[in-house]
């Protein structure tokens, strides 16, 4: 993870990049469709600062560890098992809330409400199933 801590400003003008699949003071995370554009052109033998500016990631706002950072990790994803994919496999719950905007996760939180109705649901039925066969 870099150091540089991307100002309110700055996390604004990289949430609006189509490119960007989600963003938070300190992390940002690309979309797949993002990832493959930047392999690609990598492999044609552009640089990494090349290709973000070229895509509208400014080089001084990410400034010169995250972007051999990003780099090393599409060169990662591309050659894993998983491939390469939307923003990160290992997300903690709590950066999945940050990054998202309010009605996204106010939708995210619907559905795990009505999972949670749906399940207790289940859970009386079971209970009830196990007092009246005795």
């Amino acid at each position: 993870m870099s150091k540089k801590v991307f100002t309110n400003e700055e996390v604004e003008m990289l949430r609006n990049n189509p490119y960007t699949y989600a963003v938070t003071p300190h992390i940002l995370s690309f979309t797949k469709e993002f990832k493959e554009l930047f392999w690609k052109e990598y492999q044609a033998g552009e640089i990494p600062r090349q290709i973000l500016e070229k895509h509208g990631y400014p080089a001084d706002v990410l400034g010169k560890e995250r972007i051999w950072g990003i780099a090393h990790t599409i060169k990662g994803q591309h050659y894993s098992e998983e491939g390469l994919h939307e923003g990160s496999l290992k997300k903690s719950p709590s950066a999945d809330i940050d990054c998202k905007t309010t009605e996204e996760t106010v939708k995210k939180l619907q559905n795990e409400v009505q999972y949670l109705r749906q399940e207790i649901e289940f859970l009386k039925k079971i209970s009830s199933i196990r007092t009246t066969r005795k």
